[in-house]
């Protein structure tokens, strides 16, 4: 019984952090700032490597595909065909939305050991909290390229608006 009233309070939880990421605006998250700035240990993405994250992020069951089926109006599709500088700045607040989730959720689910005294809810807790590292690490392994692709284009556009000044 114990485990079954765990599951159904991550499944609780998780689904209400969710939406409440779904909703919280995003005028509000400024990427470039603790807790989403890249930290020094993490070389700009460069420490994820050492994991091997490439080999693994694609393969990493990714449940934005599902939530977009549930609630298609609450969540972007991610598509980076045709990226200009909104859509990589809606992608770097987008992956800070996700970390976030991610990280409330893998707190919360310490909550049962509560649930489930002894070691059954400090097992689904510790599992719970482990299944949400990969999409952390996720996330802060994209948010440095997401923001080196931004810096690029937006050269790119004021060097085109620089050399437009210069034609006449």
């Amino acid at each position: 019984m114990g485990f079954l009233n765990c599951l159904i309070f991550i499944a609780i939880s998780s689904l209400l952090i969710f939406l409440c990421g779904r909703l919280f605006p995003r005028k509000w998250i400024c990427e470039n700032s603790f807790p989403y700035r890249a930290f020094e240990i993490e070389k700009n993405g460069k420490i994820y490597e050492k994991l091997k994250i490439k080999k693994w992020k694609t393969k990493w069951p990714d449940a934005s595909l599902l939530f977009n089926k549930i609630f298609p109006k609450l969540y972007p599709k991610k598509r980076l065909e045709n990226l200009n500088s909104n859509k990589i700045s809606l992608l770097l607040k987008e992956s800070c939305v996700a970390e976030t989730t991610h990280v409330l959720s893998g707190i919360i689910g310490f909550f049962c050991v509560k649930i489930w005294r002894g070691g059954g809810g400090l097992t689904v807790s510790l599992f719970w909290a482990f299944i949400n590292i990969p999409p952390i690490l996720i996330q802060r392994y994209n948010r440095p390229r997401l923001v080196k692709s931004l810096n690029t284009i937006k050269n790119s556009s004021l060097q085109n608006e620089l050399t437009d000044v210069d034609q006449y």
